[in-house]
């Protein structure tokens, strides 16, 4: 390509030739230190961050079922203790109070 640039500045743009020469070396260098995103680059990209999205929604899913858990279990336990065993083991520590009181 540097050959092709060289004639172009020198022909058509009438750069001298050491001019041209630099010219060209200095486009060459800019495009040797560019980085081109391709689609491949952006697909391994946009892969890396659907990655880390997929991770936070099992590390959400997974509280949320743990979170569920905990609530069944509240539930059941509130229901127990206003159901006949609550009721039996409330009189039973009142039993257990009114005899150690008196």
């Amino acid at each position: 390509m540097q050959a092709e640039v060289i004639d172009l500045l020198s022909g058509k743009g009438k750069f001298p030739t050491e001019q041209a020469l630099v010219l060209a070396e200095a486009i060459d260098m800019a495009i040797e230190k560019t980085q081109f995103v391709t689609v491949p680059i952006l697909d391994a990209r946009f892969a890396a961050v659907n990655a880390r999205i997929d991770s936070l929604e099992a590390r959400m899913d997974l509280k949320l079922e743990r979170w569920a858990v905990r609530m069944v279990i509240a539930m059941l336990l509130s229901q127990t203790a206003l159901g006949p065993i609550g009721m039996g083991a409330l009189d039973a520590v009142r039993r257990a109070l009114s005899t150690l009181v008196h």
